[in-house]
């Protein structure tokens, strides 16, 4: 009975060893964490799909977006489950200044992805490869590249499909790139929607080390609270009022801002000037000369045109074939231009130097800035303001610190709303229509 009893648990314990070791089984591939495959990019970014699309709900209706229905949470979540999409966790984004971008969405199993990617082959003309150990679905018409692993879904859309997958996704990598590892980081935004990071050379240029951009809710546009973070510490502090230009509804570019000038000590004015050197160095402008007589406030204004009228004398034949002077008046749209900074003061020698430079020249009555057009200076007061209109511009109250420039024809306003330490805190908004006309199917 014992011996029995012994014999039996050693069975046990000889089953339970073999069921522990697993000696006939393929060793399990560990599932590398998606974070690690994330190819590093100029911005890259971390979206909550599904809240981001019931935060734009309002976005979609005021912009009468035709397909509105198919991005509503609810439909999207529906069709994610269909195929084995983890919309309910974070779907990373990233994009190139070459022009290249793309996503990479976790998955709950790639089993159900099957039937939507014969979908896609039958609609399209569908290449696939192998690259790697990954079959590589392509079309080439749209320079479109997906696959897939156990645990993501990866879709890239551009010319460097191979150069990122050698770089980043073949071989396993045990660290998150750098720029990922910043956004992921992220002190700024963290319980944002949508989070966007960028690190590259075309902000560094400008003295920005870096850039946090998060969407928030706007229906009248796409609007991004933005956070720029300097290369050095300038305690420059901007004011929540000054005086500024009445600018018109057509200009395309505005420079609305008024600088506390007052708090530089020495050192954060040689900085200063150092950083807005490096920005004019081209034309060499006399920033220096420049700090020392602006008071705070700097206006600028480009877009539109106004009608004036010239008088002019033409010799024209009367009844008799005799010549005769005839004065006439043509009209002519003239670009519409305005510039104004206030000064501390006498701003005379300022402008002396500038002529003396050549940056500003004098012809008859009218002023020159390089290659500007032609215009008028009034000075008044403590206010200096070049203009190209008949009447010089209203100068009114101001509450705003912002810059409006037109870029490729899209137009982006920044509005500054608070300086610290190294930190710029401001708001960036993108006319829906640039975004309507790139995502054509909407």
């Amino acid at each position: 009975m014992y011996k029995k009893l012994g014999f039996i648990l050693f069975l046990a314990f000889l089953l339970g060893l073999l069921l522990y070791l697993k000696p006939f089984n393929d060793e399990v591939r560990k599932v590398s964490k998606i974070e690690n495959i994330l190819p590093n990019a100029d911005i890259v970014g971390r979206v909550y799909l599904l809240d981001f699309l019931t935060e734009s709900t309002d976005l979609m209706l005021f912009n009468e977006i035709a397909q509105r229905q198919f991005l509503t949470s609810e439909f999207v979540l529906s069709m994610a489950k269909q195929y084995g999409l983890d919309v309910q966790s974070p779907v990373y984004i990233f994009a190139n200044e070459r022009g290249d971008f793309g996503g990479v969405v976790p998955l709950f199993t790639a089993q159900k992805l099957k039937s939507a990617l014969d979908r896609i082959s039958l609609d399209n003309n569908v290449k696939d490869t192998i690259i790697g150990k990954d079959k590589i679905y392509q079309i080439e018409k749209y320079k479109l590249n997906i696959f897939h692993r156990d645990h993501f879904l990866f879709i890239y859309l551009g010319d460097h499909f191979e150069a990122v997958y050698h770089k980043y996704i073949a071989k396993e990598r045990k660290v998150v790139a750098k720029n990922w590892k910043d956004l992921l980081a992220n002190p700024i935004f963290p319980n944002e929607n949508l989070v966007l990071y960028s690190q590259n050379q075309n902000l560094k240029q400008f003295g920005i080390e870096h850039a946090y951009l998060a969407h928030d809710s706007d229906s009248s546009g796409f609007h991004l609270k933005t956070c720029l973070t300097l290369n050095d510490s300038i305690p420059f502090f901007i004011n929540d009022s000054g005086l500024a230009i009445e600018f018109s509804q057509s200009s395309k570019r505005i420079i609305n801002l008024h600088a506390n000038t007052k708090v530089l000590s020495e050192k954060s004015r040689a900085l200063v000037i150092e950083k807005l050197a490096d920005l004019t160095g081209k034309i060499s402008f006399p920033i220096e000369e420049f700090m020392d007589v602006w008071a705070g406030d700097f206006c600028f204004e480009e877009g539109g045109y106004y009608l004036v009228s010239e008088k002019y004398i033409e010799t024209e034949l009367d009844e008799n074939f005799e010549t005769t002077q005839v004065e006439k008046v043509k009209y002519k749209n003239v670009p519409r231009y305005s510039l104004m900074f206030t000064t501390d003061d006498d701003a005379d020698f300022f402008l002396e130097m500038l002529l003396k430079k050549g940056i500003l020249t004098k012809e008859g009555d009218l002023y020159r800035f390089l290659f500007s057009p032609q215009l008028k200076l009034r000075i008044k007061g403590n206010q200096v303001v070049f203009y190209s209109t008949k009447y010089p511009p209203n100068i009114i109250p101001s509450k705003r610190n912002e810059i409006k420039w037109s870029f490729k024809d899209t137009q982006f306003e920044f509005q500054v709303d608070s300086l610290s330490d190294k930190r710029v805190f401001g708001s960036l908004d993108i006319p829906m229509e640039k975004i309507l006309s790139t995502i054509t199917f909407l």
